[in-house]
């Protein structure tokens, strides 16, 4: 079982559209060890997703964590793999040498010249100017790191720049996600903006492509594949989403890092184990689309047509899909095609070899490690 640990719900930063309710908290050794042995059980591997807040607050944990995988790993030959999602501020050469000898993933968040909009230290200090040395620092120990990056409503009319940003930086792996959050007001006049900063990004990712320059760039990739797999596009995400539920820092368990704190989607604990027939019928909802989704040409393709589920204020359950991730879906998807379909007539290499060979992943990290 894959597990993202939420080590702490303190933070360094106070990010405008973070999802995560902050406080006080940190996970002790004891939850987080009994959270590694409930990993182990139904595989021979598990993934160790270290999230939070800000997980380097619990640098130690971390040390400690990875400690006792070792010592198990010597008693029962079970494998572990490590990711961890960082602001980067508390990132140094220590931890990177860490991370890197045990093969860690990591992903770094970074709103690139938006940066000082949203993601700002809890006084209101900015931190771009802190985070460029951190930068070419993690690059320098993972060249493969992904950054991440979010859009608000505020720097919207930044988004294309955001991806050249971190592109120019050396980037290979970038996920760009919109602020969803229903205090984020986004307006018809903010997605006309998207709408053109799509198309500059659709424009850098042909022009990339034509110069075989190895990359990913979410959304793209993600609605590229989304036509490809067909209906098997969801069938993955949801076993996904199976496979990787979360643990609080006062160990109880959800489906996701998003339902953290919702009593109505605690689905057990570390000591108790797992409740199966809560998370069943989590599960099922989930596999119910919204009543809106049902005559939608992009059902098959949309990323919230299933799971997207909430509570309402008497606890119930209840799938709906927001104004804003429907309007973003039907805007995107067209946006994504047309660059993708100029490629495919073009019978570009690169883009073949990326989106039709299923080894492509592997031969690609073996080129870039030869």
């Amino acid at each position: 079982m894959h597990l993202t640990l939420h080590l702490t719900n303190k933070c360094n930063l106070n990010c405008k559209y973070c999802f995560v309710p902050l406080g006080g908290q940190s996970m002790t050794r004891e939850i987080a060890f009994a959270a590694v042995r409930l990993g182990m059980e139904d595989k021979k591997t598990s993934g160790l997703l270290f999230y939070g807040g800000e997980p380097l607050i619990e640098r130690q944990l971390i040390y400690d964590i990875v400690e006792y995988t070792k010592k198990l790993k010597q008693e029962t030959g079970h494998t572990f793999f490590y990711k961890m999602t960082t602001n980067g501020i508390l990132l140094d050469e220590d931890f990177l040498e860490f991370s890197r000898d045990i093969n860690m993933s990591i992903g770094f968040s970074h709103d690139g010249p938006a940066q000082d909009d949203c993601r700002l230290f809890s006084n209101g200090d900015k931190t771009a100017e802190i985070l460029e040395e951190k930068i070419s620092l993690l690059l320098k120990y993972h060249p493969h790191a992904v950054a991440m990056s979010v859009v608000d409503p505020s720097t919207v009319h930044k988004a294309s720049e955001i991806v050249k940003f971190l592109s120019d930086k050396g980037f290979r792996y970038i996920s760009l996600n919109l602020n969803y959050d229903d205090a984020a007001k986004w307006t018809i006049e903010h997605f006309k903006i998207l709408e053109q900063e799509y198309k500059k990004m659709a424009k850098l990712y042909g022009e990339w492509t034509t110069a075989e320059k190895k990359f990913y760039l979410s959304p793209f990739d993600v609605k590229i594949i989304s036509y490809l797999k067909g209906e098997k596009y969801h069938e993955d995400r949801r076993r996904m989403n199976r496979e990787q539920p979360s643990i609080a820092p006062d160990g109880k368990i959800y489906p996701g890092s998003r339902y953290i704190d919702q009593p109505a989607f605690s689905i057990g604990d570390v000591f108790s184990g797992i409740d199966d027939n809560k998370r069943e019928d989590i599960e099922k909802r989930g596999d119910i689309p919204p009543a809106a989704c049902a005559e939608c040409a992009l059902i098959t393709r949309c990323n919230y047509v299933y799971g997207s589920l909430f509570a309402d204020k008497e606890g119930a359950i209840i799938a709906k899909i927001s104004p804003v991730q429907c309007a973003h879906e039907r805007l995107l998807t067209p946006v994504a095609d047309r660059v993708a379909e100029k490629l495919y007539k073009k019978r570009n290499a690169l883009f073949i070899h990326k989106h039709y060979n299923e080894l492509y992943s592997v031969i690609s990290l073996a080129e870039d490690k030869s």
